[in-house]
């Protein structure tokens, strides 16, 4: 004998499934109540163009087919000839009358009309440019703003102040030294041109002479007495470019002897 277990729950088949919900019912289209008055005037206005041609004209009948030189004939109405040139062109001109435009035009060489060309233009300023990538992208230098520029400044063309006060100076140093010399008559004597080249290609040899022993001095300074002899060649060979650059930046030199001065 079998027992068989009974349980009661309240399962149904019919909600496993569960059906999606049931959309509401859409509103009735709106209809105007001038539908049926558009509509009849619409097909009344086509009804008019419905055959070829318009509804004044007569149509033929069946039978009467249409015939050769039958139809309707429109007369086309004659317009004045369009003219493109109004006068007549000019005859082709001869190979005797050639102008004298043209027999220049013949004589002239034109390479080197070119070459002359080429040799009086100006050479092409390339634009300054700057990369900055590795790959070499360009770009204009003078828009990028690294480039200073001067044309928009007020003071762009002029002339500075400070030589302008600088040349003051000098005129007022010169006429100062004017009246001084023409005061008192100093005692001295000018020296002539040979005597300054001469004694400017003295100053010269010497210092070649201080140059080359000053070159042969050894690579290691490790005492005094080197040191000191360094420092000693380095003022005297100071003292003598001093000395060549006055008398190369001094056309005439005037030697005064009193108080044993120089006066250049």
């Amino acid at each position: 004998m079998s027992i068989v277990n009974i349980y009661h729950h309240n399962e149904n088949i019919y909600n496993v499934e569960k059906k999606p919900p049931e959309r509401p019912p859409k509103p009735p289209l709106y209809h105007s109540r001038f539908e049926h008055q558009v509509r009849r005037e619409t097909k009344s206005c086509k009804d008019a163009h419905r055959t070829m041609g318009y509804a004044k004209i007569p149509l033929q009948k069946p039978n009467e087919f249409l015939k050769k030189n039958c139809g309707i004939r429109y007369r086309a109405t004659k317009s004045a000839p369009v003219r493109l040139c109004a006068d007549h062109k000019p005859p082709v001109p001869k190979k005797e009358d050639l102008t004298t435009n043209q027999q220049l035009m013949k004589c002239v060489d034109f390479k080197v009309e070119n070459v002359k060309k080429v040799v009086a233009s100006s050479p092409k300023k390339m634009r300054p440019r700057y990369a900055d990538t590795r790959k070499g992208d360009f770009h204009d230098l003078e828009k990028s703003g690294l480039m200073p520029v001067y044309k928009c400044q007020p003071k762009y063309g002029k002339v500075p102040k400070y030589l302008e006060r600088r040349k003051k100076d000098l005129e007022a140093q010169k006429q100062r030294m004017a009246e001084k010399m023409g005061e008192q008559v100093p005692d001295g004597f000018l020296v002539s041109q040979e005597e300054r080249l001469e004694l400017l290609k003295g100053l010269k040899q010497n210092w070649e002479n201080l140059q080359k022993e000053y070159q042969s001095l050894p690579l290691l300074i490790d005492t005094v007495p080197k040191m000191i002899r360094k420092a000693k060649l380095e003022k005297n060979l100071k003292e003598l470019e001093k000395d060549i650059l006055r008398v190369e930046s001094c056309p005439y030199i005037f030697v005064h002897d009193e108080q044993g001065q120089t006066d250049k």
